[in-house]
């Protein structure tokens, strides 16, 4: 009897479980009471299991991570020139002293050159790149192509004048002064470079025509000056003057 009663609570249990999950299977034979203890408990165990993903908590997406980059500078090494291009044939446009920063707005790798902003001014120059040391985020800066010249190279700058007068110094030594100066017939340099023996002693504007130029000398030395103009084209010849036994 209590047997019959236990199985008559078991299947009661089971028809319940079934209709509450919509799981209810026709049978022609009743259950055993292993079976209907079996069917319980699986059906339990899904019931519990359909609960528990029903209450996941969904996760909140982590917050997207916006990096940030220092401004590209420049530090300026030495005394340096800033030009209308990547040459140092290019009009100068600003002076630029040794220990100052400039902001970097662009670069021309294949010229190895640094594009910035003009120091107090909204107008932009070149500058080499080996007159500065760049810091910040330089590397993704935009590649800029400054546009092609359309003047032709310069013609040749004339000497007109070179007196000069010495000192002695010391021994076999004398100091030697020298006034050098030449015209532009042309009239299209953008500045003239001038060599004593060969060697660059000046690097000057186009509206500069003269230099004084002072050194030891030995007695009755010949001394050859040149001076090249030069343009964003490039450079003209060379013109070359020899004054002939200098402090004699």
């Amino acid at each position: 009897m209590k047997s019959h009663t236990a199985i008559l609570i078991l299947a009661s249990t089971l028809i319940l479980f079934t209709s509450a999950c919509g799981t209810i299977t026709k049978r022609s034979e009743p259950l055993t009471v292993n079976e209907a203890a079996s069917t319980l408990v699986a059906l339990t165990d899904q019931a519990a299991t359909q609960s528990a993903s029903l209450h996941t908590p969904t996760p909140f997406p982590s917050p997207a991570v916006t990096p940030t980059f220092a401004k590209p500078l420049l530090y300026i090494n030495d005394n340096a020139q800033c030009r209308t291009g990547t040459s140092p044939n290019f009009q100068a446009v600003s002076a630029l002293s040794a220990g100052i920063t400039v902001e970097l707005i662009g670069k021309d790798t294949s010229q190895s050159a640094w594009l910035i902003k003009v120091p107090n001014s909204a107008g932009t120059c070149w500058v080499l790149a080996g007159d500065g040391s760049p810091s910040g985020d330089y590397e993704s800066l935009p590649e800029v192509t400054p546009q092609p010249s359309t003047q032709k190279p310069p013609g040749v700058p004339a000497f007109v004048g070179w007196p000069w007068f010495c000192t002695y110094s010391n021994g076999v030594m004398y100091k030697a002064t020298v006034n050098l100066s030449w015209i532009d017939p042309a009239h299209d340099a953008n500045g003239f470079r001038v060599y004593r023996q060969g060697t660059l002693i000046a690097d000057l504007p186009a509206t500069t025509t003269s230099v004084i130029d002072t050194f030891e000398v030995v007695l009755s030395t010949n001394l050859p000056y040149s001076i090249a103009a030069y343009n964003d084209a490039g450079i003209s010849p060379q013109r070359t003057i020899i004054i002939q036994s200098i402090c004699k």
